[in-house]
């Protein structure tokens, strides 16, 4: 009887327990949960550029296991004002200084040690997201069934609703139609290309769990079920054999040329043959003015005959030049850096890029999307294929040594203001004509510039305070283009 009284005390007491317990645990789940949450928005907002919560080191060193490497204590230290305990002595700040390149961790004192506290957590506890499983073949990249691509244009296109009932017209962003101003969101076309490269993007993560603000704000509410995703697979696969159409321009000086001819020819056929015009007149100033139509249309066909005035080709990567040279001012020679001295100005490599894009991961318009194609093509090998937009004919010699090394030609003066353009187009028409009147009247920097120490007799013109211009130093000598 003892026993039992003592078991049922022991029930009763368990029982008036547990919910307390159960409320204790409850509170310490939600004070880490809050504290992870915490330090995620703050490793995010000041540590993901530099550092990785893997072993993987980025500019910074990977941070996996950091919190038993080093003691929370000094890593509390460290964090604030890395330099400040370098610059005082201490050894282990010093090491990590020197294992990384001596270059320097920006200060976070304004890191409370709360924050602190909430950051280590959410280092120390961190795991990597689970792989979603899903119901189709993620992997699939070909061999789509025809109804499958139909639906997923549809769906791309907002024709079709999704199974959540709502509907987004994809191609308000994301263009199946090239046009030629530049459009910062991937066509659907780039996003198929980037499916299709190896390590390319994941479609299937980046419709299920978007990767930047941007795409969140758009995607906002979207949930795609899996045969969803995998229909507009389907679609983009096929996208990416075709490619993108083109819009069509209305075709106005061919229709001219044709409706003249054509008129010209009835004006003849009426004068000699038919005879239903009474005034003769009339058939003249037809055949005047067709001729006149035709020979003027001739003349500006043959003029423009190998000239690309205007010529604006898409990229394999959408970079503006109105971002990097006209809002962050970035010299034109930090990336043409051999222009000075060589024949060509020089096409940046993809390190060179990475100079800035290590810690610069999001453009502000383009969101990651770019920025991941220098990335890639850094894995593959493989250089970026920019396309050549300025090129003279091969009878033509130009050296951009000689006109920005030697000259001093500010680059606007032949590409025109490539700061003002996010997509660079041929400003001149680079003809001869364009070339000879540069020489006429360009004003070359002759007393200042030890190239032309030799003009012995033009310097003394030059004292005389007249103007030295490129043709007075032979440039518009035929030999010195055409040899």
């Amino acid at each position: 009887m003892h026993l039992q009284a003592s078991n049922k005390q022991k029930l009763i007491t368990f029982r008036l327990a547990a919910p307390l317990i159960l409320l204790m645990a409850g509170l310490l789940f939600s004070t880490v949960s809050q504290a992870q949450n915490k330090g995620k928005e703050i490793f995010e907002k000041n540590c993901v550029i530099c550092h990785k919560l893997t072993e993987e080191k980025l500019v910074g060193p990977g941070l996996k296991g950091v919190t038993e490497r080093r003691d929370k204590k000094w890593l509390k230290k460290f964090i604030p004002a890395s330099q400040d305990m370098v610059k005082a002595g201490d050894k282990l700040a010093v090491q990590v200084f020197n294992e990384n390149m001596k270059i320097p961790m920006p200060d976070h004192k304004f890191l409370t040690d709360a924050d602190l506290d909430q950051l280590l957590t959410y280092i120390e506890t961190y795991k990597p997201a689970e792989a979603k499983k899903v119901s189709v073949d993620i992997t699939k990249k070909d061999g789509f069934w025809r109804d499958e691509i139909l639906r997923g244009e549809r769906l791309f296109s907002g024709v079709l609703p999704f199974e959540k009932g709502t509907t987004l017209n994809c191609v308000s962003c994301h263009a199946i139609t090239a046009t030629d101003t530049l459009n910062f969101n991937p066509s659907a076309f780039d996003l198929a290309k980037a499916w299709q490269e190896p390590n390319g993007t994941n479609l299937y993560q980046v419709l299920s769990t978007p990767t930047s603000a941007k795409m969140t704000e758009a995607h906002k509410g979207l949930q795609l079920s899996d045969k969803e995703i995998y229909d507009i697979s389907a679609f983009l696969s096929d996208v990416s054999k075709k490619g993108m159409t083109w819009e069509k321009t209305f075709p106005a000086r061919l229709l001219l040329f044709l409706f003249m001819g054509l008129l010209m020819a009835l004006a003849l056929a009426d004068l000699i043959w038919f005879k239903k015009i009474k005034y003769r007149i009339i058939h003249v100033l037809v055949l005047i003015a067709g001729l006149g139509i035709h020979g003027t249309m001739a003349i500006q066909e043959g003029i423009k005959l190998g000239r690309t005035k205007d010529y604006m080709p898409d990229q394999p990567i959408k970079f503006s030049h109105k971002v990097h040279a006209g809002q962050n001012k970035i010299d034109c020679q930090y990336c043409h850096s051999i222009a000075t001295y060589s024949k060509s100005a020089g096409i940046p490599s993809a390190n060179l890029c990475m100079n800035c894009h290590k810690v610069v991961k999001a453009g502000t318009r383009s969101g990651k999307f770019e920025i991941s194609k220098i990335y890639r093509a850094i894995e593959s090998g493989k250089p970026i294929e920019w396309v050549r937009i300025h090129k003279l004919p091969d009878h033509a010699f130009f050296s951009h040594a000689q006109h920005v090394g030697v000259g001093k030609v500010k680059c606007q003066e032949c590409h025109g203001l490539v700061e003002d353009m996010d997509l660079v187009k041929q400003a001149s028409d680079l003809s001869m004509g364009w070339c000879v009147n540069c020489h006429r009247r360009t004003g070359v920097q002759f007393n200042s510039n030890k190239y032309y120490e030799s003009f012995k007799s033009i310097h003394d013109e030059a004292k005389a305070g007249k103007k030295i211009t490129a043709e007075r130093l032979g440039g518009i000598d035929c030999a010195k283009c055409h040899y």
